[in-house]
């Protein structure tokens, strides 16, 4: 029904009315159905309901029920049938497709007031997003993802072209903050994602590095008194990537500071670290542990594990039933049954449990085998045949 009203509404569609006695109420929508002020206006001037009865009609759609739809069908086709001047005078079939409109209702509907709400944020917000969109996905990220979980909105402003990067102690305010390289656009999220971390110990990062950058570990811990917790996570979250050492060197490093007693006496050289750098299974695990999701790709795994996708990548090109390797996470929270999504930091790929098949574990990295599918409305999933943790 909505369709119709967009289609008539651009000049694509003739607008027609079922009977002349529906034009007073259905003008403004084209002919359509579309607001509950409009099915309570139908039930009492065209089907003769008392507005208690219409109110009642309202309530059953509004909650999807068959019982009061069935009980009312009858009596809103006979009011419909009334002739003049006590009725429209709708004959038999005009009064059941009447009815059936009402029934389509039931499954979209809205009171004006809260569908004119709901389509003025929605426009502002496509608006914004079509033509500010570094900045839109940073607002909503610093709204911490408003409707729906931020890593829904960070897959999308990856998608988009925007680069969204761990916090970092140089380049991080306390929320996310835009940033261009150049013309390309970068969502720094802020140092309060990170567990542990007190707001007087950003403070007093904040605050040091207004003297300048902070150029290794050494430097930052000479400068900034931090709790052990609190560096470990900043370490394992990225915040400290590109000051000179990966990951697990950087803690290597701290702990060679931690049980010389403080960086100052250490010596000045910089040992070179024993440390093999993390795999993007260990990023994953620490980011998602200290922030609370990761933003590693799992991309970066398919080398690693020879296998071909990671999420929904080029699965639409497979042929149907085509029987596939991919990895992902399953977001916790997204699961319906034997449904559950899997993202791979980018892209989505529902995935469906066989029976008695056990729901994998959150946010573990996974490698599933599975069969390629499509749905009746061209939507791709995967039927889910073995799911595994992957090594780290």
């Amino acid at each position: 029904m909505a369709d119709a009203f967009v289609r008539r509404y651009r000049g694509q569609e003739r607008v027609t009315y079922l009977h002349p006695a529906l034009e007073p109420i259905l003008g403004p929508t084209k002919g359509v159905l579309i607001f509950q002020e409009q099915i309570l206006r139908v039930a009492t001037e065209i089907a003769g309901l008392s507005w208690a009865q219409a109110d009642h009609l309202r309530r059953g759609m509004s909650k999807m029920n068959p019982e009061v739809m069935v009980q009312m069908a009858e009596e809103f086709e006979a009011g419909c049938q009334r002739q003049p001047p006590e009725g429209p005078g709708l004959d038999t079939e005009q009064a059941r497709r009447l009815w059936e409109q009402v029934e389509v209702f039931a499954g979209y509907g809205f009171n004006q007031g809260h569908a004119t709400a709901y389509a003025d944020v929605s426009y502002r917000s496509a608006y914004l997003k079509a033509h500010w969109a570094p900045a839109f996905f940073c607002a909503r990220l610093q709204d911490w993802g408003g409707y729906h979980h931020p890593a829904v909105y960070m897959a999308e402003a990856v998608r988009r072209g925007i680069a969204v990067r761990p916090p970092h102690v140089n380049l991080s305010a306390g929320r996310p903050t835009l940033a261009w390289e150049g013309t390309q656009p970068v969502i720094w999220l802020g140092l309060r994602l990170i567990s542990d971390l007190r707001e007087r110990s950003m403070a007093a990062l904040l605050t040091a590095r207004k003297a300048g950058a902070f150029v290794n570990l050494r430097d930052l811990l000479s400068r900034v008194s931090l709790q052990e917790p609190e560096i470990v996570h900043l370490i394992q979250a990225g915040a400290l990537d590109g000051l000179g050492f990966h990951r697990a060197a950087l803690l290597e490093e701290l702990g060679r500071i931690r049980r010389a007693g403080s960086a100052q006496q250490l010596p000045l050289l910089i040992m070179e670290s024993t440390a093999l750098p993390e795999t993007a299974t260990q990023r994953l695990v620490w980011e998602r542990s200290v922030m609370g999701y990761p933003l590693v790709t799992l991309q970066e795994l398919l080398p690693q594990l020879r296998v071909a996708y990671a999420s929904t990548q080029l699965l639409t090109d497979l042929p149907e039933r085509q029987r596939v390797r991919v990895i992902g996470v399953r977001l916790p929270g997204w699961s319906r049954g034997p449904d559950f999504f899997l993202w791979d930091g980018v892209t989505w790929l529902l995935a469906k449990l066989a029976p008695r098949q056990v729901l994998p574990p959150a946010w573990e990295p996974l490698l599933i085998t599975g069969v390629r599918q499509t749905d009746g409305w061209g939507m791709t999933w995967l039927q889910m045949e073995t799911a595994s943790v992957c090594p780290r």
